[in-house]
Formats: C-alpha cells, structure tokens, sequence
C-alpha cells in the first residue's frame, strides 16, 4: 500500500464519526427520493389508466343527492368503480359528535381501484381518513383503531367500527370514512342497489342509460389525476431544497474535518515535504481522504435511506394502514445521494488540503 493511500484511508473516531454523519445526511435524501419515486410511479400508472378516456357519471352536483340505476351499470367488459355517498353525523359511544362527515361505500368489480367496500368483498372493516381522524381528535373524540361510532343521517343510523387508518398518499380524500355497502344501505335506504355515482374506465362505454332520476352528467376524470400529477411534480421540484441542504451539511463536516487531520498530519507533512513531495502530492493526499469519506458514508447511508424507506412501507402494511408507495430504487434513489456526497465532500475538502500543501514549503523552491 502506497504512502498516500495509506495516510487517506487511515481511520480515528474523529473520521468514522464524520462518516456516520454524512451517513444520516445521505439516508433522508435517499429514503426521501426513494418514497417520492414510488409516489410518482403510482400515480402515473393511474394517470396512465385515466387517459384512456374514463368519465365520471352523477345526476346531482351533490352526491350524497346523485343516484345512479344499479341495474344499469356496464357490462361484464367494462371497467368500472361505483361509489355509494352521504353526509353523515358521527356519533361516539358518549354521545359527542362531529358533523359533516362524508361517508363513502366503493363497488370495484375489476379490482381498478384495489379497494372493494361492498358485501362482495371479504374486507368489511371501515377506513378512516387521516384528515377525518385529526378532526375528531379536535372534538375531543377518540379517533383510534378499534373505536365504535354510530352513523346518523336523518332517521337513518348504521353502527360502524374503524379498523385501520388509510394514508393521505392515497387518491382517497383524507377526510372520507370508507364502510361497507350494509352500513351504507342503513343510511341511505332510498338507493336500493343504486349508486351516487360512477367511474367509467372504459372510453367507449355507453353512459346515456345509466341515469334513473334527472338527467346525467359526465365529467372526464384525467383532469382530476392531473391535479395529483402536478402535485407530485411540486414535491420533486422541492427535492431540491433537500439536495441543498444534505449537500451543505456533508460540505460543511468534510471541511471540518480535512482541517482537523491536517493539524493532526503536520508532522508528517513535514516530512513529506522535506524530502521533496509537491503541493499537488500533498493535496491528492487529502482529497483522496475526502473522496474515501464521503464515498464510505454515502454508500452507508444510501443502503440505510433505502432500507428505512422499505421498513416504513412495510411497517404501513402491519399495522393495516393503506398505502400506495412502494420505494423505487433507482438512479435517483441509489445513485444520485452517493455522488452529491462525494461532490460535496470533495468541495468541502480542497481548501483545507490546499492550506496544508502550504505547510513547511521546502527552502529557497518556487512552487
């Protein structure tokens, strides 16, 4: 092992604690870009399934009013998602209540959407939004797992038990209350098999003949999916400020400690220099003890983004919260943290192992 090598991957705990750092540094921006690709790739998939021409059917600008004919609904070659609305009072078990609830039943036949709340489905636990969870909370009502509330619309009343929470990632409204088709046929009696309204996939399905009341309207769904879209363009774009600042702090600690070791390596500067080694041997030296830092912390910290990003996915599942991100790895997410370390890194390094080139300059030699 050369003299240069040697004095640039020599570890101390001043090092390896400055690895560690930079590790910290590199894992929140890669965990970060990893779950905001998973995002992305989610939501243009659906995007993806949207721009194929699918409207959306109502008869009333207010859904919990709409109904759409059951009996009408596409056939077995159309994709479709029906979806069974109201307004509800939620009631606890100690007589507080929040109004203004909207309580959603969702019919997905084709498994478009991932989420059947009907009696057709095996899952009839009820989803609660996060947003709805914390205004419950804010009414002094308990908004937990496993908590029972009673439904009132009118003379209506349907008795539910929230089973998991699902993410404000999801294309669900946050505010929603997701229940099965029974609870829903509880509150709102009057549709009888029918629906408030209804998510055509298909662009050449026929709409006319699904109205029963009033005359129906369709609407295109993709500009809905371009609202997310551009949202999650919004968050790459913020990426960025992340960038930044992950880069600042790894350049602010490579200097730090560049400065350090050469205070610590004078005496060996010295001698190097005293037997003839250039500035430029004195620098390499101490750039290649940067590049050795911010490599070994970037890739450290790039396995540990990746593999919390995962671990929080994962997490998500066992506590049966919903999710759509799974993690993507790519050269954003593995890639690109480890060279915006070593960038920073060696920015952060090259003026102190300029400084310390200039130490002990050999007598009566221009340089």
């Amino acid at each position: 092992m050369s003299i240069s090598t040697h004095l640039s991957t020599r570890m101390n705990r001043r090092i390896f604690a400055t690895i560690i750092g930079i590790a910290f540094c590199t894992t929140y921006l890669t965990g970060t870009i990893a779950m905001v690709g998973g995002l992305h790739e989610t939501t243009s998939t659906l995007a993806s399934t949207f721009d194929q021409g699918p409207v959306l059917v109502y008869t009333d600008e207010d859904f919990a009013a709409s109904r759409i004919c059951g009996s009408n609904l596409p056939g077995n070659n159309t994709t479709y998602v029906a979806f069974c609305f109201a307004n509800v009072t939620l009631r606890d078990f100690h007589n507080r209540f929040c109004d203004n609830v909207y309580v959603v039943s969702v019919f997905d036949p084709m498994d478009a959407l991932g989420l059947n709340m009907t009696d057709e489905s095996m899952d009839t636990g009820v989803w609660m939004g996060t947003q709805l969870r914390d205004m419950l909370d804010r009414e002094s009502i308990s908004a937990g797992l496993d908590d029972r509330y009673i439904l009132a619309r009118g003379n209506n009343s349907a008795s539910v038990e929230v089973s998991a929470l699902y993410s404000p990632g999801s294309i669900f409204p946050d505010d929603w209350l997701l229940v099965p088709r029974h609870d829903m046929d509880l509150l709102r009696p009057e549709l009888a098999g029918d629906y408030s309204f209804v998510m055509i996939m298909d662009p050449d399905a026929q709409t006319d003949d699904l109205a029963c009341t009033g005359d129906a309207q369709t609407r295109p769904t993709s500009g809905v999916v371009g609202f997310f879209e551009n949202g999650i363009y919004q968050v790459e774009q913020g990426l960025w400020g992340i960038i930044l600042m992950s880069g600042a702090i790894t350049m602010l600690l490579v200097y730090c400690i560049i400065s350090i070791e050469t205070e610590y390596s004078a005496p060996t500067i010295k001698v190097l220099r005293g037997i003839g080694a250039s500035r430029n041997y004195v620098i390499g030296i101490f750039m290649l003890k940067a590049l050795f830092i911010t490599f070994a912390g970037g890739v450290i910290g790039m396995a540990m983004g990746f593999c919390a990003a995962n671990g929080i996915s994962s997490l998500s599942s066992v506590l049966d919260i919903m999710t759509f991100i799974t993690p993507k790895a790519d050269f954003g997410s593995v890639v690109l943290p480890v060279l915006i370390s070593i960038a920073a890194g060696m920015i952060g390094g090259f003026w102190p192992a300029v400084r310390a080139s200039r130490m002990f300059a050999p007598r009566g030699k221009a340089e």
